[in-house]
């Protein structure tokens, strides 16, 4: 965790005041209704540490995703995961592993403006070895001058196992606010709501996180960090998440 947070502030310290690029991503936790011009091409780094859970003093987990984004048009993106894979410690076991790879595209229906709310659709498609996921999301912002207002609707579908026989479902909302003093510098603070449906059949323990989260955006690469704390009191969750983003434009 040091050394992410570490990383993170060197990235302060030597991109703070250049130039933005317009397809960077100004919080690690939610989408922005925002797509790619046509032909554009970006690389994308996810890391995210999870930890501190009350079932389980010995977990910790760290969880990374590489991208490979272009426009296709103007309006709609295509993303590849090509690798997503984790470390994992628990009480039981400590083990490094492939998870998935994942498909996704984001259709934009109206780009954000300061007079008009921004929208879009996103689509994602993860398969791995006894292991399958599709999510839907909502994408919506609105612009107030230099503070904006970000939300996402997420629906998961997940099945796991020999032939797939576990099924889960997830309802995701996310909100978040975002403060641009300057172009390549922006502020923000999301929350997240998390409800799982085990077996799709009723609501479990639903899990709140918040925390504040900052970004830097230069005029050929971009990074972004945020913790988020659990304030509920789901003892099985981790009581601190936090995503390192990474960007780099062709």
């Amino acid at each position: 965790m040091f050394r992410i947070i570490a990383f993170s502030l060197l990235c302060v310290a030597l991109f703070s005041s250049t130039k933005v690029e317009a397809s960077s991503r100004k919080i690690p936790w939610l989408y922005e209704p925002r797509t790619m011009p046509t032909g554009h091409v970006e690389y994308e780094q996810y890391t995210t540490l999870k930890t501190n859970k009350e079932s389980d003093s010995d977990y910790e987990e760290v969880r990374f995703r590489h991208a490979i984004e272009w426009g296709v048009t103007d309006t709609f993106q295509m993303a590849v995961y090509f690798a997503d894979w984790r470390y994992k410690k628990t009480a039981s076991e400590e083990r490094t592993y492939f998870h998935d790879v994942a498909l996704e595209g984001i259709y934009q229906l109206q780009a954000p403006g300061p007079d008009q709310l921004g929208v879009a659709l996103l689509g994602e498609v993860k398969y791995g070895s006894e292991f399958l996921e599709l999510e839907a999301k909502i994408l919506l912002e609105a612009e107030l001058d230099q503070v904006n207002i970000i939300y996402n609707f997420t629906l998961e579908a997940e099945w796991e196992g020999q032939d797939l026989q576990e099924d889960q479902g997830k309802i995701i909302n996310s909100i978040a606010l975002t403060y641009q003093p300057k172009p390549s510098f922006t502020l923000g603070l999301q929350a997240i709501l998390e409800t799982p449906i085990p077996d799709w059949e009723e609501f479990g323990d639903e899990v709140l996180s918040i925390g504040p989260s900052v970004s830097w955006q230069s005029d050929s690469w971009w990074c972004c960090v945020s913790p988020i704390f659990q304030v509920t009191n789901v003892d099985s969750a981790p009581d601190l998440q936090v995503r390192f983003l990474f960007g780099i434009d062709f």
